[in-house]
């Protein structure tokens, strides 16, 4: 049985996030998001992880961690990444401007 296979059948399993309270579970998915964007917008300008680092003033290894998950963005870091891919933030509370 192929390993495709063997996932398709396995037994979903909750022991990773079983400790973590909502908040956390949140909180993950959203910058798991955040980072899927962020690397596929700057795949789709064709930029280099040091690249986007250099118009950002930050060091490769910093884009590497924002693209693997593993930064809480502030909302200034995630302005100046969607200045440098030409990318607008999503804003869900615009439909309740006044």
């Amino acid at each position: 049985m192929s390993i495709k296979a063997k996932m398709e059948k396995a037994k979903e399993s909750t022991w990773l996030y079983d400790s973590l309270t909502e908040e956390e579970i949140i909180t993950a998915k959203y910058i798991a998001q955040i980072a899927t964007t962020i690397q596929r917008q700057r795949k789709a300008k064709g930029y280099t992880q040091k690249e986007l680092a250099s118009k950002l003033g930050v060091s490769q290894a910093i884009v590497s961690r924002w693209e693997n998950g593993e930064e809480n963005f502030t909302i200034a870091t995630l302005a100046k990444i969607s200045t440098a891919l030409d990318m607008e933030l999503y804003n869900p509370l615009e439909k309740y401007a006044v």
